[in-house]
């Protein structure tokens, strides 16, 4: 594409520069065409065309003389009369014949004329002496005179016919000029209209080109939509009236794009959009694609309206239609976030701002709904601004400590572990996990906690382990984003070698989430840390992804049943099936059970019946801090010694 836009370039430049060429050319042959007529028209003007007037001049006075002369024969005219004609006529003749000298100068031309001339006056005294005496003598010199002027009028005729010819071969000779000259210019414009029409056709390529370019500069490149810096100066060239600025997100984009790939993401985002596009419009709205998954909307109309909300309504629905792309089935929503101008923002900042607050808590309640702007939402994105910052300073201010829960064996009731619990303890007071857990994986700083925590509890394995001089084993969570981690191995092979701590006594516990991504390496992965001595549980069971494809090949070693199966078991038949039928399942894959969340003595005796291999929960003991974990630990030694 650049060579050839080079080569036409090149092309236009030569055929510029050839036009140039062939007008200064041009130019320069009409001049010397026009000096060479005027050089043969100027002796054309000044001699031969009075020399033709002169000669008639010089024939119609000859004519008038032979008149006087016949008239005189014939006696029709008085003496008196025919003297004054005829000297009128030699007068005539004289003055013709001295107008013709400068002409024809004192050549053989004007000497025969002369004489001829000479010839006829001689005779006129002797015609004149026998006209009325001498009838026939008079007839004899007048035919004599008429034959001299005709002689002479032969000449003259002669004379003309030579001026005609030069006239006729100076204007063939003009006329051939103007022709070359007429044909040039014919050839020159024939050149000029061509490199017109092909000047014409670049500057036309060019324009369109430039378009697309104006045009690209405005929109995105995939959807064709206008992009964000074109979203922002719409905001700010709208004028002082109602408007909605309506912020979506496609809910859970980024697992079709792993799942299928970018190209295919690319194809569906390309028919989402259109739907977008379409629905947006004939509510009267404007799309625009802001990055990614992310579009804006832009309504003129307020947000309490019945319209916005039909349109809302509408465009959800529209993106809900399943999407059939290369024979796949896919399934979507919409995230939206909405501001209303001038109610939640006077400024495209700060609708912007407040709309992205809106669109982050619709994503946060779990996608797919329409959440409106209100002051509530800038303060929680505040708060949580402001956890995050403090957040990420917590582990170098000491603030963040492991609380441990003691887990029972059900066959005899003695401790078997404990599990670790982060705790966040900022000016004396603990932050509930809730709040800052969510934060922590949103944000990545889940990872170099995770790796704070897995320290932390090989260090007091050890303290504990050299205090009571018992080997005893702590279950430590590992989040999906710290077990997707490139250097999770690595660090685990670092820290067993450094605190030199059985492998065997730290349990890791895995979410099955941790399949969603790239199963199959996740899979490979459970097998290195399995290969390492450490012990592995599925945290969770039933609550995320179940596969029991999946759970066959996982290298585990316990099933952690969920506290929202155990809670309500006694009470929910269909729950207490759930919780029988996952011990089940563990046993018969040959995996010890382990039930959270029990409180009570009811729900450990069912579990004891279905015989549930062990538990943890408020009914055994809550999460203790290091210290009373430490009684808990001694005092359960105690108990099995005894």
């Amino acid at each position: 594409m650049q060579h050839t836009t080079s080569s036409s370039r090149r092309l236009i430049y030569v055929m510029l520069l050839l036009v140039i060429i062939a007008s200064v050319t041009l130019s320069v042959v009409m001049e010397r065409t026009a000096h060479n007529i005027r050089r043969n028209e100027t002796p054309l003007l000044n001699s031969t065309i009075p020399q033709m007037r002169y000669l008639g001049d010089f024939e119609s006075a000859l004519l008038r003389y032979q008149l006087a002369l016949d008239k005189r024969y014939t006696e029709s005219i008085t003496p008196e009369r025919f003297e004054f004609l005829e000297s009128m006529g030699r007068n005539e003749l004289d003055a013709t014949l001295a107008q013709l000298r400068p002409s024809l100068g004192d050549g053989p031309e004007l000497a025969a004329l002369r004489a001829g001339y000479q010839s006829i006056i001689g005779m006129t005294p002797e015609f004149e002496r026998n006209v009325g005496l001498h009838p026939a003598a008079a007839r004899a010199v007048l035919i004599r005179m008429n034959d001299e002027v005709k002689l002479l009028r032969t000449r003259v005729d002669n004379l003309q016919q030579r001026v005609e010819d030069e006239l006729y071969a100076n204007g063939s000779m003009a006329n051939r000029a103007v022709g070359w000259i007429t044909g040039l210019v014919h050839v020159f414009d024939v050149f000029a209209l061509l490199t017109c029409v092909f000047m014409l056709y670049h500057v036309r390529a060019r324009v369109r080109v430039e378009d697309e370019l104006s045009h690209q500069a405005s929109h995105d490149p995939l959807t064709g939509l206008a992009h964000r810096r074109s979203f922002e100066a719409r905001l700010a060239a709208l004028p002082e009236e109602p408007h909605v600025v309506v912020l979506g997100t496609i809910d859970r984009f980024s697992r079709i794009i792993g799942g299928f790939g970018h190209a295919f993401g690319d194809r569906i985002m390309v028919g989402l959009a259109a739907r977008i596009r379409g629905a947006a419009e004939r509510s009267g709205g404007e799309v625009f694609r802001l990055d990614g998954a992310n579009f804006a909307i832009l309504y003129r109309m307020a947000c309490d309206t019945e319209a916005f909300a039909a349109a809302l309504s509408g465009l959800r629905d529209e993106v809900r239609n399943p999407y059939d792309c290369e024979g796949h089935e896919i399934f979507t929503t919409l995230s939206l976030g909405a501001v209303s101008y001038p109610l939640h923002g006077g400024s495209p900042d700060a609708l912007l701002r407040n709309a992205d607050a809106a669109l982050q808590a619709a994503r946060k309640a779990g996608g797919d709904r329409l959440v409106v702007y209100s002051q509530q939402l800038n303060a929680e994105a505040g708060e949580r601004l402001d956890m995050e910052s403090l957040l990420r300073h917590a582990v170098e201010r000491g603030e963040l400590e492991l609380h441990y829960q003691p887990q029972q064996a059900l066959h005899d009731g003695a401790l078997i572990g404990f599990e670790a619990l982060l705790r966040w303890r900022r000016h004396g007071k603990l932050i509930s996990p809730a709040d800052f857990i969510p934060l922590a994986e949103e944000s990545g700083l889940i990872v170099p906690i995770g790796s704070w925590v897995l320290e932390e509890a090989c260090r007091q394995i050890s303290v504990w382990q050299a205090e009571t001089g018992q080997r005893v084993s702590i279950a430590v969570n590992i989040s999906p984003r710290q077990f997707a981690a490139p250097g999770f191995l690595a660090h685990l092979e670092d820290l067993l070698a450094t605190s030199h701590v059985d492998p065997a006594c730290l349990e890791l516990e895995i979410t099955e989430s941790v399949m969603v991504e790239d199963a199959e390496s996740a899979i490979a992965l459970l097998h290195r840390l399995r290969a390492l001595g450490l012990r592995l549980a599925i945290d969770d069971f039933g609550t995320g992804y179940s596969s029991l494809a999946y759970l066959s090949r996982f290298p585990i070693h316990k099933l952690k049943i969920d506290q929202s199966f155990v809670r309500n078991m006694h009470a929910v038949s269909e729950q207490a099936a759930i919780v029988q039928a996952t011990i089940s399942l563990g046993h018969s894959l040959g995996l010890t059970v382990i039930a959270e969340g029990v409180e009570s003595e009811t729900q450990r005796a069912m579990l004891s019946v279905w015989r549930c291999d062990e538990i943890q929960g408020y009914h055994y003991s809550r999460p203790l801090p290091a210290a009373s974990a430490l009684h808990f630990l001694e005092g359960s030694l105690q108990l099995q010694a005894a």
